[in-house]
């Protein structure tokens, strides 16, 4: 729903409001929040606020800068969710000092926030949206005496804090917004992104020449004795998991309801064809869809008062806690209501298990732990929280030759087969030097090296560089006309592009892609010029003292 909410903000409002939302996801989900990084360790070493922790265009960065700058990024995001800030999980080192110094370029570049592009912030922050998609008075004043009153946060720091986020946000765009795309340059660009390219794949596949790969066992039991490392078990985890489940309650729902629901969501029960679906056929899926509310704050309040227990039983006993680790965890985790389950052989390959409470978040986290005695950080999952200790870890051994034989033979199979596919491409591109009408001769040339002739293509070069995905996109686009491109292995495979057909747009294709393409090319013109400032300012930062310390 609250991503609903989002793109509904993003369609309605202006730049300012995008530019901030983009900030706060991207900068959010991409480049400040690392898993397991506790924030309340990154000010640790008894190190002054005022310390100087680096430095960007000649200014000092202090501790306290850093610290600011990761409390302002998790306040708006906090709001964005409408969360307790608290409960945003803090930026790396790292990460908070690259705010700060964007904060502090801010500063030196005298870039400034009106209250009118805060007020249209917070106004448009999808967690004070009503059902109608307009800004709540009411939510924004249950969100202050609910999530920020009782940390002693008022409307005045979410303020302060959206508008020193959105003059962050404008230090890499000051001057992006004064790019000029002239009528001649689009007319040049444009042009040259529609033009047209026809062209043939040619590709070695490996499967072709499986009927030239035959084995002994005795090259089977080499190859396994050469590259032991191939052959590894996983490394398996046991341990202590402490779970607190959410509470899932029943709804009573009433037929109103349910239609309430199904009005309020067309879109989902509209078919591809754009008929609707009736409501009476689908009441009951919807009464499963909502039928049940997963309640969360009771399994949150149990594992945050077992986290913060365990860690300051840790701190307050650490060589009993080295002595025996399962003893104080599993205390603690009694104490606060956690269930404690043993698991055994958890290794990268482990199924999920809704049963045990062993999910994909889990396993990756456990996967990272290297010695006993060792735990995850709090783990939020689909049905509930957990925590896992590691008690004992088995390292991963090569597998018997008998037990991993097949799997031996097929990666052999298959390293044979791509050395003859890449054999077969070599030949193919010195043969084709020395044909004297390639168009005529190149599809017989190919089918005789075992290779795939496919279907003519014509794209723009528009479209080609679009996709980066396509096989070959930068030989489509850099290969002339009867010339055979350079081989390219993007997908594995020996590829080649063979290119018929250059082709100029038509003054109708052209004026129907003319607009679009403009403001497309204005964009990568301030892309450019922003990146660029952004690049000069991260060149001028540095890092005078980390004093980091962890437990």
């Amino acid at each position: 729903m609250i991503i609903q909410k989002m793109n509904n903000v993003l369609v309605k409002h202006g730049k300012v409001t995008f530019a901030v939302f983009t900030a706060v996801i991207i900068v959010s989900f991409v480049w400040f929040f690392t898993p397991g990084v506790d924030g309340s360790l990154l000010f640790g070493g008894n190190i002054g606020m005022g310390s100087q922790y680096g430095a960007v265009l000649g200014q000092k960065i202090t501790y306290g800068d850093v610290s600011n700058a990761r409390q302002v990024v998790s306040m708006v995001r906090a709001a964005t969710y409408g969360m307790a800030p608290h409960r945003v999980q803090s930026p790396d080192e790292d990460a908070s000092f690259q705010a700060a110094l964007l904060i502090k370029a801010a500063d030196v570049m005298n870039i400034q926030a009106g209250d009118k592009e805060v007020a249209e912030v917070i106004h448009t922050l999808p967690a004070f949206q009503d059902a109608d998609g307009k800004f709540s008075q009411d939510l924004y004043i249950k969100y202050k005496n609910e999530c920020l009153a009782p940390s002693g946060l008022g409307f005045s720091d979410l303020e302060e804090s959206v508008r020193t986020l959105i003059r962050m946000q404008k230090v890499p765009t000051l001057t992006a917004t004064n790019v000029i795309v002239t009528d001649d340059e689009a007319k040049t660009e444009i042009e040259g992104l529609l033009q047209k390219i026809t062209y043939h794949m040619v590709t070695f596949d490996r499967e072709a020449f499986e009927d030239q790969v035959k084995l002994e066992d005795a090259e089977v039991r080499d190859f396994y004795t050469a590259n032991p490392d191939l052959f590894m078990s996983e490394p398996e985890s046991d341990g202590l998991l402490a779970f607190a489940a959410y509470t899932e309650k029943k709804n009573d729902l009433t037929d109103e309801q349910l239609k309430d629901y199904y009005e309020a969501n067309k879109a989902i029960f509209t078919k591809a064809d754009g008929t609707e679906q009736a409501f009476d056929d689908v009441k009951d899926d919807i009464r499963k869809e909502i039928g049940t509310t997963v309640e969360r704050e009771e399994a949150e309040k149990i594992a945050e008062a077992f986290n913060k227990s365990f860690r300051e039983a840790i701190r307050a006993d650490k060589e009993a806690f080295d002595a025996d680790p399962q003893k104080l965890f599993r205390e603690e985790a009694e104490k606060a209501g956690m269930k404690i389950s043993e698991v055994k052989n958890l290794t990268r390959q482990t199924a999920s298990d809704d049963a045990l409470h062993i999910d994909s978040q889990l396993i990756s986290a456990v996967t990272e732990l290297k010695n006993i005695g060792s735990y995850t950080r709090r783990l939020n999952g689909e049905h509930g929280i957990s925590m896992f200790l590691m008690t004992a870890r088995r390292p991963a051994v090569v597998q018997p030759f008998e037990d991993v034989k097949e799997t031996a033979e097929k990666r052999l199979v298959a390293q044979r087969e791509y050395a003859l596919a890449d054999e077969a491409a070599s030949q193919f591109a010195l043969k084709f030097m020395s044909l004297k009408d390639a168009p005529a001769e190149i599809e017989e040339l190919v089918k005789s090296l075992k290779g795939t002739w496919h279907a003519e293509v014509t794209r723009t070069r528009y479209d080609v560089e679009g996709n980066p995905y396509l096989p070959c996109s930068n030989e489509v686009l850099t290969t002339d006309v009867g010339k055979l491109s350079s081989p390219d292995k993007q997908f594995g495979f020996p590829a080649f592009v063979f290119v018929t057909a250059h082709t100029p747009a038509t003054a109708e294709e052209i004026a129907e892609k003319k607009e679009m393409l403009a403001r497309e090319l204005k964009y990568r013109k301030q892309e450019v010029v922003s990146r660029g400032l952004q690049g000069w300012v991260m060149d001028t930062a540095t890092v005078v003292n980390r004093g980091r310390t962890q437990e």
